[in-house]
Parts: C-alpha cells; structure tokens; sequence
C-alpha cells in the first residue's frame, strides 16, 4: 500500500467520525470521495425510513376529467403513492418538507430500488453542490473573496444570533454558510462523486449495509 493510500484511509476513517454531512461535505471539498466511506447506522436508519415514501407527490397520476359543470380539468386520482409504505420501494425519494434535516442536508433527493429477493433496498445519489437553489458560481472553480466573505459574515452572525433562517429553517445554518464560503475561497472546481449503497430491508442496521 503506497503513503498515499495510506493517507487516504487515514482521512477516511476520521471522517466517518464526524456527522454525516460533515463527513460527506470533507469528501467532496477534498476530492477524497467515497472511498472508505462508513456512514452512521442512526443516519441510514433515517434514509431507510425516507425511501418509504418514495414517490409521493409524483404527479404521475395527474389525468384529465369532466368536473360536474361539464368543464375539463386536469386531475390527480387517489393512489397507494401517496401514503407511505410499511418497507422501501422503488422510486425517487424527496425528503424536502418532511422535517428529516439530516437526510435533505446529505442526500437531498435521491433513488430508492429494492432488490431482487427482497433483502436490501439501494439508495443512489450523486454527491454535489448542484441544484436550482445554490448560486452556480459555488462550483465555477473560480475565487471568488466577494461572496466567501458574504457567506462567512452570514455564517458567524448566525451563530452568534441563533437565528438558522431558511425555507426548513436549517439548511442555511452557520455551518452551511461557512462550508459555502470555503468553497467560494477555493479556486478549484470540486468533484463529485457517486453513493452507492444497499441497506437491509428490515431490522437494525447493526453495520450490514453493502457499499458500492
């Protein structure tokens, strides 16, 4: 094993020490990725629990009909989609609105496919700092001292105040704004990388999660 690798896995294992958004925000800032990455079994426990309600709110049912005034409309009918199930299924999960903070300040959105034989459910994402509501010069790989100094006075007086803010009231807590101005004052263009992992369908993680 070179000094290298060695390094790496060094890195990795004190990473998987830290909170899962710590841990998964250090990867994709130092370009380490998932390898050696060993999430926490509370953590999975919650992503588990969110691909319970994968796919409601789809619209996929959305479909046209005649209201009782003759007019045409366009219509959503009742479907097992929009409750959540007793196990995983299959679809894209959006955990946005449902309260979990730790899952949408990780994964965000992301897929749920169980397994043929019923054992595991996989979750896939890709981890970045990608999406309509991040401001695209976040990931231009450009310094840019302007905006890193907004977001660092924005993280320490939130600190400071206690006040989170926000459309969840978390995902732009202190912490967040400092991880966004470090990546503001960092003239490089970041990585992203793949999770790929399946968890047990049922019972207690207890480290039985498989990564991919």
């Amino acid at each position: 094993m070179s000094i290298k690798e060695k390094f790496q896995n060094l890195a990795s294992s004190g990473l998987n020490k830290l909170s899962p958004s710590a841990n998964l925000f250090l990867r994709y800032y130092t370009g380490l990725g998932s390898k050696g990455l060993d999430l926490k079994d509370d953590y999975l426990d919650k992503v588990r629990e969110s691909t319970k309600s994968a796919d409601m709110q789809s619209g996929r049912f959305d479909e046209e009909f005649t209201d009782e005034e003759g007019n045409r409309r366009m219509g959503r009918r009742l479907s097992f989609l929009d409750f959540p199930s007793d196990l995983p299924r299959f679809g894209a999960v959006n955990p946005y609105g449902s309260g979990n903070k730790e899952v949408i300040q990780t994964l965000g959105r992301f897929q749920s496919t169980p397994q043929a034989g019923g054992k595991y459910v996989n979750i896939r994402d890709t981890y970045d700092m990608v999406n309509p509501q991040e401001d695209p010069d976040l990931v231009s790989g450009k310094f840019q001292p302007v905006k890193g100094l907004q977001e660092l006075g924005r993280g320490i007086g939130g600190a400071l105040s206690g006040n989170k803010g926000g459309v969840y009231g978390f995902e732009v807590s202190p912490k967040t704004r400092l991880a966004r101005a470090a990546m503001y004052f960092t003239p490089r263009k970041f990585k992203p990388f793949d999770i790929n992992i399946d968890l047990p369908m049922r019972g207690d993680i207890n480290n039985r999660e498989i990564y991919k």
